[in-house]
């Protein structure tokens, strides 16, 4: 789900994941946040 706010030029994104553990969710946040700036 995502919220555009034209106003302040921002995109706010919600992401779910879901899944057993050891499968990677934890690294694929991880690397998300290395990537986006705050």
């Amino acid at each position: 789900m995502s919220f555009i706010n034209y106003a302040s030029r921002e995109i706010n994104c919600k992401i779910v994941y879901y899944g057993p553990g050891l499968c990677g969710k934890t690294t694929n946040l991880q690397f998300v946040y290395q990537k986006t700036a705050p």
